[in-house]
């Protein structure tokens, strides 16, 4: 019998097919707030797939060194120094 779907043919030659990668799956739970935050810099640095921002190529850039994660000084000092110097200002 003739194949009635001539689009499955380059199946059967191994075309049309992701190669396996030896990946693992991962699965985490976030806020919606930082999900949003994350696919912000995904999209920021070309991380998309299908459309849209891809989280999996985002910490893939990551985890290849692509991409350096800098760590940003904690809250409170900025928020604290920005007291200080307003202090100082009207002290003035």
């Amino acid at each position: 019998m003739a194949n009635s779907n001539p689009n499955t043919e380059a199946l059967a030659l191994g075309r049309g097919k992701r190669p396996k990668l030896d990946n693992e799956t991962v699965c985490m739970r976030m806020s919606s707030e930082i999900r949003e935050n994350l696919d912000q810099i995904a999209e920021q640095y070309g991380c998309i797939y299908g459309g849209k921002p891809w989280l999996a190529g985002l910490l893939r850039m990551i985890g290849s060194g692509e991409l350096l994660v800098v760590p940003a000084p904690p809250a409170f000092n900025v928020k604290s120094a920005v007291k200080d110097r307003l202090k100082r200002k009207h002290s003035s």
